[in-house]
């Protein structure tokens, strides 16, 4: 962070995250990981903030646990990822867990994880850097046509890496809907727009294809500062963003502003 000049870091834990088969367990590691994070903070004080890390898919552990962990100094809302054993985040079973989250306006950052589908299925290419995008969009369409999305309209999601593939598939996703007609109802004010209040992160997405991409489809305050630490390093992730050319007021948008703007100081 001192190399890259970057003052103030949210924290999160990634893939595999931190249910390894037992509930119990999962409820202990999410809360000795919450402590941690909280005491980061204490120990640097205006460096670190944290999304809390929940012991999904334990739907009970998880709301108690995001009841504890969101009442900790430096939360600024709690993490998921994309699939829990292959099933999505807008299967019916989370829908108490969005709605608690929904009542508190909470924000809630989705990294991806592996599928059960698709693991090494180019040997060549590590599974993460095409599945990884491939799971987050995934997981935005079982929201988005689930309803949870339209249901819980005080959420405000984040995803890594862009949204992942959704930029490029949204037009089949939103298709969706006119294929099975009885999904609109469940998304009134219609996919696009449901779509457009999302927020993404720019972590391995630096390219300036992937940036137009972000660009056209959600508005300027919705793209986020990301660097996918420890396997993106913050210092050259931020220097990626830099060889873009964006207007200045642009990229302080994107560094700084708009991370500020919704998750506070």
């Amino acid at each position: 962070m001192d190399e890259a000049r970057v003052s103030r870091a949210v924290l999160s834990i990634s893939s595999p995250g931190v249910h390894f088969g037992n509930d119990g367990e999962a409820r202990d590691l999410a809360r000795e990981c919450n402590a941690y994070a909280a005491s980061l903070g204490t120990r640097h004080p205006g460096r670190f903030a944290f999304f809390g890390a929940l012991p999904m898919p334990d739907v009970e552990g998880a709301i108690r646990e995001a009841e504890h962990s969101l009442a900790l100094d430096g939360a600024r809302g709690v993490g998921l990822l994309s699939n829990y054993g292959g099933r999505y985040l807008g299967e019916a079973t989370f829908r108490p867990l969005f709605e608690w989250l929904n009542r508190r306006g909470a924000v809630v950052y989705v990294h991806p994880t592996d599928a059960p589908c698709c693991a090494g299925l180019v040997p060549e290419v590590a599974t993460p850097l095409i599945e990884f995008p491939v799971d987050t969009a995934r997981t935005i369409a079982s929201l988005l046509w689930s309803g949870t999305l339209s249901a819980f309209p005080n959420l405000r999601f984040i995803f890594s890496h862009g949204g992942g593939a959704m930029p490029m598939v949204m037009e089949r996703v939103v298709a969706m809907g006119f294929v099975d007609r009885s999904l609109m109802a469940r998304v009134p004010e219609g996919a696009v727009a449901a779509l457009a209040r999302l927020y993404v992160d720019t972590a391995s997405v630096t390219g300036a294809s992937a940036m137009a991409a972000l660009t056209k489809w959600l508005p300027e305050g919705h793209i986020l500062y990301g660097t996918d630490f420890p396997w993106g390093g913050v210092a050259s992730s931020r220097a990626a963003l830099a060889r873009l050319g964006l207007p200045p007021e642009r990229l302080a948008a994107i560094e700084s502003g708009n991370a500020l703007a919704l998750l506070g100081a």
